[in-house]
Parts: C-alpha cells; structure tokens; sequence
C-alpha cells in the first residue's frame, strides 16, 4: 500500500480515533491537571469546583438492557449488567432521563456524565475496556426493548463524545462523557429518546456494573471493599448561569 492511501486513510471520518476521556494529569499538558476525566489549566480552581456551579445528581426514568441473543424482558432487569463481554455477545445499557427544569437556555452544562458503579461480583477481565455513549432518536419502552427491536442512535464512528477508558484498578464509580449529548435537551427536541451505553472493545469477561442500588454500609464500615453500596446508574451535571467561561 503506497504512502499516499495510507495518509488518505487516515484522514477519513471512520478512521479518526474517538477522543478519549483523561484518567491521569500525565496525560495532559505540562500545566495542566486531569480533573474528573477532563484536562484544565493547573493554575487556578477547577470549574466544576466553583462556587457558583451548582452539581445535580438525576436517576433515570427508564432503563433497558439488551444483549444480543436475548428477548424482551417485559421491563425486568437483572441486578448487574456487563458490557463487553465476548463471550455473551454485544450488549447495550439504554437510559432515558426526565429533562430538569435547570437544564434551560440561560444555563451552562458545565459537565455532563453518566455514573456506573462497577460490580465487584464478578472479576473483571486485566484488559481495559473502553465505554462511550451516544444520543438515542427514536422511541423505546423497557418493557419491549431486545437487541432485535432496538431503538435508533446517532453514534458518530469518529468525534462526537468521548469514550471513557476503565482498567481493573480504577475507581469503582466510572463516569461516561455525555455533555454534548445533554446540551441537545435545552432545544427540546422531540428525537431525544434518550441515552445509550456501549463498549468500543470486548474482553473474555467484559465488566460489570450494578443495575440498582446495593450492599451493606455496615460491611463497609467493617473494611470489607465487597460489602460496599453499589448505585444504579444516574445522570451527574455541573451546571452554572452564563456565562460559564
């Protein structure tokens, strides 16, 4: 292959890499500090950390969690999920969430991302998985979603949001990069159905995360890492008047 197709590969849409969340400030810039999965200026105080900014923490209204070979559930969800896992095929977390009263035009969306508690039921794989969302545009109902009858998304192959990298040792709570995705909801556009979660590469046992909420504060108190609560998964948003910045 000549070294022209080969440069003109690469510049095609399909072919640029995802951007990718930051896990450590040495990943960013020489003055700059990775401040939850996103590269700032060192100097200073963090946006998010300001005093005006305002964080709200939103349980979705629907969940629904498709793995290919299975059917419809009729709305029931299995107390954890695991996403990338080769062995049981690809699988999909759907979330639909109210859209807030704050979240208006004369407000800026600081940060915006979805948390999943990883499950320590299950051991995950040594590999890292690599986790991104994207923006759902048609209509679903958890009681009769399946990987068969799955609801459209906009899923740019390149670009759009950032994909988020989880290795075995990384905190237990992952945040999923979906402020563009939320920045949609200000013009009430009727083809926000909601949010979609999926894996960019799979493992022999994938990884898994809690579908509702559990465990035992009282374990935790005991230093047992296994009995600690685990959540289901919820919307973040740092959220101040504009102008933001």
């Amino acid at each position: 292959m000549s070294l022209f197709l080969v440069l003109l590969l690469a510049l095609l849409p399909g072919c640029v890499a995802r951007p990718r969340m930051c896990v450590a400030s040495s990943e960013c810039g020489a003055r700059q500090s990775c401040v939850v999965g996103r590269c700032q200026d060192s100097a200073g105080v963090p946006l998010i950390q300001k005093k005006e900014v305002r964080r709200l923490v939103l349980d979705p209204v629907a969940i629904g969690y498709v793995e290919r070979g299975r059917g419809a559930t009729d709305g029931a969800l299995p107390p954890i999920f695991t996403l990338g896992r080769s062995a049981g095929g690809d699988s999909r977390l759907y979330l639909r969430f109210a859209v807030p009263p704050a979240v208006a035009k004369d407000t800026a969306i600081l940060e915006a991302y979805v948390l999943l508690d990883r499950s320590l039921a299950v051991q995950p794989d040594p590999t890292p998985l690599v986790l991104h969302a994207a923006r759902v545009v048609s209509p679903w109902d958890p009681r009769s979603i399946s990987w068969q009858f799955q609801p459209r998304f906009e899923d740019a192959s390149s670009g759009g949001s950032p994909a988020t990298r989880v290795v075995p040792a990384a905190r237990r709570v992952v945040r999923v990069d979906v402020r563009d995705i939320v920045q949609r909801w200000r013009s009430r556009d009727g083809r926000d159905q909601g949010i979609v979660i999926m894996a960019d590469n799979s493992t022999e046992v994938g990884m898994a995360f809690a579908l509702a909420s559990a465990g035992s504060a009282a374990g935790s108190a005991a230093g047992n890492p296994d009995a600690d609560p685990a959540s289901a998964p919820r919307l973040e948003l740092y959220l101040a008047p504009e102008p933001a910045r």
